[in-house]
């Protein structure tokens, strides 16, 4: 190697400095470097001082509006228990799952909670786990209300349409409710938001398709139904690139989503679970009755189905929004500059009205693009009616605010009075207590939701066993078939709100022996009453087939 190559190394003598006449390197300076940083820091904030006046305060409404009453409602979901039981998994046995894992999710999302259930010391406190994980869920919608703001200002939005979408999704009792809850999708929202900010960025470089990409890859293996936004994604990146760098730009994105994505198939290959065979879960498996074979809820327009009865749960809270964004996608879809946030919502309604399985978690997806949606149209009629006289125009603006206001805010306020209602986890918090005093040994039979506090207090694994786990006809885990062969090796079985409503939706062959525990069982004690009614029962040890 030459002098020549070697000069512009770190580890040139004095003599090469001089006779090549280099600068001599400058030594480190702490000081200059914090100066420089808040200088910075203090150029962005003058610059964006506007735009801070508007964001901060919807930040903090936000934070506020998902604080209050916070363990009152929604209740508590098994979904919630499972996510949460994992990321104790993940913190204690170093796994996956604390039974068989079979690739029913990818794990990015409770790997995510578990640093949070680590870094508060969630698990064997005196709350219900689920009510400390929900924090989290509060921190991550304030995550979100900033991106959103973000990306409806780099679509050109003005400040105040922009405030309003942050203000409707905020705000919004649906929005509200399901925010709350510790869903994978919640977990996957910044990242899927992240990736449309940078997708968007005005500075239209490698870099930023690069981290939508990385973005959009971590909001996939976090909830994977995340991947139905590609579409709207991929014609945003497409929109926002020159042509002579859009073929980089592209390569960029679709290399930072493959290559992370890829991680989570390369670890079933790793493991020699990525085919079906016997004796092993499958990825292929998993992914097939996710997005194919999983039991359909039927449609939504059969008014006896399933997914009409998660729509109805939906409305109850707020249809306000989401029949507004229904009603905006189509103008937001003609505009070329919203035609993304109009795509994206038209994929999610394509979800939802389609037949098959739908998810309560879905509308989660759907709520911050309906609420980008209102506030598009709202900006494309203050466009359109350029040939207005202004007085006019701010007082049609205005008429409308007063009637959103006069229509929209005492509904909301009445739905948010109700999440914030009767504490629904009162009933599930006294009973875990009870069985901590009084109920010490034998074998459980609970629900997800309190199987994390359980074991958090004292109880081992092999006490508390999942409800679904006595499943024969479809769910017998491996894990536990060798411990459990009928209802009566259990000593003490939960009748709670998930059990039953379980039980309701499952009239098959399934969770037979579930039925025969609560048949064959007497009530110890009650917390509680009605539908939201927890009881300890008692199993009647007779003798039975296995």
């Amino acid at each position: 190697m030459s002098r020549r190559t070697t000069a512009t190394s770190s580890v040139l003598s004095e003599a090469d400095r001089v006779r090549l006449q280099l600068p001599a390197p400058e030594p480190y300076d702490p000081i200059g470097t914090w100066r420089t940083a808040r200088a910075r820091l203090l150029a962005w904030t003058w610059r964006h001082r506007l735009s801070l006046v508007v964001l901060v305060p919807l930040l903090v409404g936000t934070a506020v509006v998902r604080m209050w009453g916070l363990s009152h409602g929604p209740a508590l979901s098994d979904d919630e228990g499972t996510y949460l039981a994992q990321a104790w998994a993940v913190q204690h046995l170093h796994s996956l799952a604390p039974y068989t894992y079979w690739y029913d999710h990818p794990p990015f999302g409770w790997l995510q909670l578990s640093a949070w259930t680590s870094l508060t010391h969630t698990f064997g406190g005196n709350d219900l786990a689920i009510v400390s994980a929900r924090r989290l869920m509060v921190a991550y919608a304030v995550v979100d209300a900033g991106l959103l703001y973000a990306f409806a200002r780099r679509l050109g939005m003005h400040r105040a349409l922009a405030g309003l979408a942050v203000a409707a999704w905020g705000l919004s009792p649906l929005a509200v409710g399901m925010s709350r809850m510790v869903y994978l999708d919640n977990l996957a929202m910044p990242w899927l938001l992240g990736a449309f900010v940078l997708a968007a960025s005005p500075r239209r470089d490698l870099w930023a398709n690069v981290g939508a990409g990385l973005c959009f890859a971590g909001a996939v293996l976090t909830k994977e139904t995340s991947v139905l936004l590609l579409p709207a994604l991929v014609l945003l990146l497409w929109q926002r690139s020159v042509r002579q760098t859009r073929t980089f730009c592209l390569t960029g994105f679709a290399s930072g989503f493959v290559l992370l994505s890829a991680s989570y198939p390369l670890l079933a290959v790793l493991k020699g679970e990525l085919l079906p065979g016997p004796g092993h879960v499958s990825l292929l498996e998993a992914l097939d009755f996710q997005f194919f074979s999983r039991p359909s809820t039927g449609s939504v327009l059969s008014a006896s189905s399933g997914s009409r009865q998660v729509l109805t749960g939906w409305l109850s809270l707020d249809g306000l929004l989401v029949a507004a964004g229904v009603l905006a996608c189509v103008p937001v879809l003609l505009c070329r500059r919203y035609r993304p946030v109009g795509l994206a919502l038209a994929l999610m309604l394509v979800a939802i009205v389609r037949p098959g399985y739908l998810p309560e978690p879905l509308v989660i997806t759907v709520l911050p693009f309906a609420a980008l949606a209102v506030a598009a149209a709202g900006d494309l009629a203050w466009e359109w009616s350029r040939t207005v006289p202004l007085g006019l125009r701010f007082a049609g603006a205005g008429a409308v605010c007063a009637a959103l206001l006069v229509g929209v805010g005492p509904a909301w306020a009445h739905g948010n009075q109700v999440l914030d209602g009767n504490d629904q986890s009162a009933a599930t918090r006294s009973a875990e207590r009870w069985l901590e005093a009084h109920h010490q040994r034998g074998r459980l039979l609970v629900d997800d939701t309190v199987w994390t506090d359980l074991v958090s207090h004292g109880y081992s694994r092999s006490q508390v066993v999942w409800f679904y786990k006595l499943d024969f006809a479809n769910n017998l885990d491996p894990s536990v078939r060798q411990q459990i062969r009928r209802y009566s090796d259990f000593d003490v079985v939960l009748s709670t709100p998930v059990i039953r409503a379980a039980l309701q939706s499952n009239t098959t062959r399934s969770l037979t022996l579930v039925r025969e525990a609560l048949t064959n069982s007497t009530v110890l004690t009650t917390f509680g009453s009605g539908s939201e009614r927890v009881e300890i029962r008692a199993i009647t040890h007779t003798s039975q087939g296995a």
